[in-house]
């Protein structure tokens, strides 16, 4: 089975992938060869302004609906793939639903949701539906899915495993992958790739804080994005105001 290296990955690693955004992350895993970390198509749905979600993936993988088998699953509440997963969610886990893309039924719904929540989880990201939207938005979990239905899952899909790779829109997804979701979407980050992506996104980040200044005073794109020969003494200095460089010192490269 595919599946990540085993990587140590430092809290201040995860807590600092917060102040990273999505497109940024994006670019930078682009630049290092991974083009494909962007979830295409999958919103947030339940995400409280400000809110970022950072967490790495537990996976569940649902299958098309097959009458037979169905049915043997569902002749008892327990041994079900979809509750296993849940039940099996670590603190600060994601859980990744690979749901087909189906629109025809909800994955989870309130009760599942909560559950996540309650055993530490930190969001859900499914390419598929849910049930109960107006409920889960109340519970405060970070939510990305591509809509909502009123059925539940055995009106077209049956959960057929967890803990294995899946497919998210045009993304593979690996137990263990480092998730950032935030208004902009959801980005998969290779536990490999995250130290460097975290330490050049916080720069890059704040470098933006300052231009979006330069920019303000009258400042040319070409100028202050990113800051010429002119402007970079300038921005190193005032990096030193800002709290990510006393926080994330790592992330700071020296003049």
């Amino acid at each position: 089975m595919l599946c990540n290296p085993p990587v140590d990955i430092a809290a201040e690693l995860l807590e600092g992938l917060k102040h990273v955004s999505t497109p940024t992350a994006t670019a930078l895993l682009m630049g290092r060869g991974f083009n494909h970390g962007y979830l295409t198509g999958i919103p947030p749905q339940a995400l409280a302004p400000g809110q970022v979600m950072v967490g790495r993936a537990r996976t569940l993988r649902f299958l098309p609906l097959r009458e037979d088998l169905v049915k043997t699953q569902y002749a008892s509440t327990a041994d079900r793939p979809h509750r296993d997963a849940i039940e099996s969610i670590e603190p600060g886990e994601i859980l990744v639903i690979d749901a087909c893309g189906c629109r025809e039924a909800g994955v989870v719904g309130d009760m599942f949701t909560r559950r996540v929540l309650e055993r530490g989880g930190a969001g859900i990201v499914i390419d598929g539906s849910v049930r109960d939207l107006s409920t889960i938005r109340t519970v405060g979990l970070p939510l990305f899915c591509l809509g909502q239905h009123g059925a539940g899952i055995n009106r077209a899909l049956m959960s057929a495993d967890y803990q294995v790779p899946v497919k998210l829109a045009n993304t593979a997804v690996v137990p263990g992958d480092v998730l950032l979701g935030d208004q902009d979407g959801v980005v998969v980050i290779p536990p490999t790739e995250l130290a460097a992506i975290v330490t050049a996104g916080i720069e890059h980040e704040v470098q933006e804080r300052f231009t979006r200044l330069k920019l303000a005073e009258g400042y040319a794109l070409h100028q202050a994005y990113p800051p010429d020969e002119q402007l970079r003494p300038a921005y190193l200095t005032w990096r030193q105001t800002q709290p990510e460089f006393e926080r994330f010192p790592f992330a700071f490269a020296e003049p």
